[in-house]
């Protein structure tokens, strides 16, 4: 099996039918193809496997005007590179199995089974999978290439079966995330109108590269101080030889721009014909947490948070998917321009063509403790008209001084249901006192819950109101679609309001008054005690 040039990857054809394409048939020839046909960690995993091997390929596109030539230059430039390692490509290879630690040896094996998140394996539940109990689970070599990537990208960290490579062995417990689970990261990619196009669309200059992608760490003043990180090599054309961290192959592969974009976070060893594999901890990967660079897809922004002594602190970090939290309220954060300080959206935001309509592809999966949870992705359709307006997209959906925004109303259905429990309830002040600063904003939120579930879900279901008025921004119509949003996020507040404040005794009345006087007010509420209020940069 050589994933260079066997079929393995799941795609969908122009006549709309599922097939499988070889890597080289999808750099070479990917508009025959309009999409992938998979799931959205596989999707992130095989767009830099992509992206991986068109930068090798092209040894760039160094700037803008070489990134011009990349659809004439790519088909021919990525064939003739992977001819040439093609042996490296090779999934069962007696010397450099791809992605895999020839030497890797251990006292127990692991089924290949556990490479699927999806498959009853381990600690994965049989709720959609019943073949867990089987004395051997066959996993085709093609359906093996997309897990091996796949599961080297997202693995999460915790407990891993422990294996020996040369004299290094391996712990069971203590492991880290692979570099693109880390955080429950959302993962940005530009779509467009075939699978050639999208790669055209997601790869970035090595101009871009440089300008934006930096370790840093915070100085004693509490500035920020960059180091470069270098472009480096693909890992299989510099497959490390051993586990020591202070080789240069080592250091290619986990700090490097184009190392990391195939990473080696986990030593795995397929054991030919069967269904069991030796597998374990691999290499760390710096995440954003530890100074390195947040990963081309992910996007950064400035979080404002409280300590244990309710002191305020202002850090960056990676926009994160919430599963109770839709992707369109985070699309303010995500579908901005990346700036020199590393705050901002992907890399391919770049390319983004301003006169063209393109997909812009939201894929992430989170993590709950050590294990993978809730896979999640969101297609939003970006016409000419929005990306000239997204300011006002973002003004209506967080606010502004002079406007409440969709985010806005949320807090002040928030504040307004607090005051109706004060009203109605004599130790709830005293209940949110007792409580740890940075636990506060949690009690809050506990207690708007319901309230929240049905703002939200209202908001949600008018959301095509934002969209047109986007659209007529210029027109007649546009202060007429701009009310018309307006009044329903206040009538939706409302709505929620009263679902959860009962009006049934006097008491409650009063209290129900109180609180909705907190909604009918024209500024927002101020939050002091608010854990994360976004300081978007672009």
């Amino acid at each position: 099996m050589n994933v260079a040039f066997d079929p393995w990857i799941p795609v969908v054809t122009l006549s709309g039918k599922p097939d499988l394409a070889s890597l080289s048939t999808v750099l070479a020839e990917g508009e025959k193809y309009v999409d992938l046909s998979v799931r959205p960690h596989e999707r992130v995993a095989l767009m830099r496997l992509f992206l991986c091997v068109a930068h090798a390929a092209l040894d760039g596109p160094k700037d803008y005007y070489e990134w011009c030539d990349v659809p004439k230059k790519l088909p021919e430039a990525s064939y003739k590179y992977l001819k040439h390692w093609e042996n490296s490509f090779d999934l069962f290879h007696k010397v450099k199995p791809w992605l895999q630690v020839k030497d890797l040896t251990g006292e127990k094996t692991s089924p290949v089974a556990l490479l699927d998140f999806e498959l009853a394996t381990g600690n994965n539940s049989t709720l959609f999978d019943h073949g867990g109990q089987l004395n051997c689970r066959n996993v085709g070599p093609a359906r093996l290439a997309l897990n091996l990537l796949t599961f080297q990208n997202f693995s999460s960290g915790g407990g891993s079966p422990v294996a020996q490579w040369l004299t290094t062995k391996t712990a069971q417990v203590g492991n880290p995330d692979a570099p693109c689970l880390s955080q429950s990261m959302a993962h940005c990619l530009l779509r467009g109108k075939s699978l050639a196009k999208t790669v055209y669309l997601n790869l970035p200059t090595y101009e871009k590269v440089g300008q934006t992608y930096k370790s840093f760490k915070i100085s004693k003043k509490k500035d920020y101080e960059y180091s470069e990180i270098t472009f480096g090599r693909p890992v299989w054309e510099l497959f490390p030889e051993s586990p020591d961290t202070g080789h240069e192959r080592v250091i290619n592969a986990s700090k490097t721009y184009l190392g990391r974009l195939v990473p080696i976070s986990r030593w795995i060893r397929f054991i030919h014909d069967s269904d069991q594999m030796y597998c374990c901890n691999g290499f760390k990967y710096d995440t954003y947490k530890d100074g390195f660079a947040a990963e081309p897809t992910a996007a950064v922004r400035v979080v404002t948070s409280k300590d244990k002594k309710g002191n305020e602190v202002k850090e960056r970090r990676v926009v994160k998917v919430d599963p109770t939290k839709a992707l369109w309220r985070e699309l303010t954060a995500l579908f901005v321009k990346r700036t020199a300080e590393g705050l901002g959206g992907p890399f391919a935001m770049q390319n983004a063509p301003l006169d063209s309509e393109f997909d812009f592809h939201v894929c992430a999966i989170t993590r709950d403790q050590a294990s993978m949870d809730i896979g999640m992705e969101s297609v939003f359709h970006i016409s000419p008209a929005f990306q000239n307006y997204f300011p006002v997209y973002q003004t209506e959906v967080i606010g502004d001084a002079n406007v409440v925004g969709a985010e806005g109303y949320s807090r002040k259905l928030r504040w307004a249901i607090e005051d109706y429990r004060i009203a109605v309830d004599s130790d709830w002040k005293p209940r949110v006192k007792r409580t740890q600063a940075k636990e506060q904003n949690a009690l809050r939120d506990r207690l708007a819950q319901k309230a929240f579930l049905a703002y939200w879900t209202k908001v949600e279901m008018n959301l095509h109101l934002l969209m047109a008025h986007i659209e007529a921004i210029g027109t007649d119509s546009a202060i007429l679609t701009r009310d018309a949003w307006r009044k329903m996020l206040f009538k939706s507040a409302c709505e929620a309001y009263s679902v959860v404040c009962g009006q049934e005794t006097p008491r409650q009345l009063r209290a129900f008054a109180k609180g909705l006087q907190k909604l009918r007010k024209a500024k927002d509420e101020p939050e002091t005690n608010t854990t994360e209020t976004m300081e978007e940069k672009e």
